[in-house]
């Protein structure tokens, strides 16, 4: 079985866990396997570019670490106990702050550094097929 094939059966295997956890109302269960799928569609995103640099692989790792700290700190401020105490960030809660200010903003630095990074890139790969394209029609 081929490396790619086994992504797609974990892949499958986190959507079926989270439809269970949506079946189950347990939000948990639905945003955990979510977070490693967001690092498995950007490895599916990467896999040529990983497959030339192996030490790219680090890149939807370090993105599934990042979300699971922050929803996990999100998930602990979250707590009953915890939640019940007055304290203000920015005059925000302290779960609210940490949703806009780390998880959001988080969210879109790394799509604009995905975009940015394979842009670059595709456009380089663009202006050749062009130059090509302008000499077959010559």
């Amino acid at each position: 079985m081929h490396v790619s094939d086994r992504i797609i059966y974990l892949f499958l295997f986190l959507v079926g866990l989270s439809l269970i956890g949506m079946i189950l109302q347990s939000w948990r269960m639905i945003l955990y396997p979510y977070l490693i799928v967001i690092g498995i569609t950007i490895l599916i995103g990467m896999w040529k570019s990983i497959i030339h640099v192996p030490k790219k692989i680090c890149i939807p790792i370090s993105v599934s670490i990042i979300y699971f700290i922050l929803y996990g700190l999100l998930d602990t401020l979250s707590l009953d106990s915890i939640a019940d105490k007055d304290y203000y960030i920015f005059g925000m809660t302290p779960t609210m702050a940490l949703y806009l200010i780390a998880i959001l903003p988080s969210a879109v630095i790394i799509c604009l550094l995905y975009a940015i990074t394979f842009t670059h890139g595709n456009m380089s790969n663009n202006t050749n097929e062009n130059h090509e394209l302008d000499e077959v029609i010559k």
